[in-house]
């Protein structure tokens, strides 16, 4: 891994990070679905793939906000809320994440 690289993928990390703290944690989630299976199947080279993925996506999406919001709803006792807002968000994910790689794919 030469130096540009990893630089580049730590500052993809950074700024993926600083919009994340702007954004709602659903609304966040929803974007990097998106966009992460518009990325993954565009034709483009591994390198930019990986900073894409790992760098953005991974970075911009970060599970642990969801998590702490669905803990907190156990916290509270509120467990119908809980399993509707987890299914609904693994479920509404998926769906997204498959509308952008279908977008991907009719551009191309």
């Amino acid at each position: 891994m030469n130096k540009f690289y990893f630089l580049l993928l730590i500052l993809v990390a950074y700024f993926a990070t600083i919009i994340r703290f702007y954004l709602n944690i659903f609304f966040v989630s929803f974007i990097g679905s998106f966009l992460y299976g518009f990325v993954i199947s565009r034709k483009i080279k591994n390198a930019n793939k990986e900073i894409l993925l790992f760098g953005f996506c991974s970075c911009f999406t970060s599970f642990s906000g969801v998590v702490n919001f669905l803990y907190q709803l156990i916290l509270k006792g509120y467990y119908l809320k809980l399993f509707l807002y987890f299914n609904l968000f693994i479920i509404l994910n998926l769906i997204i994440m498959y509308f952008g790689f279908l977008l991907s794919r009719k551009m191309t």
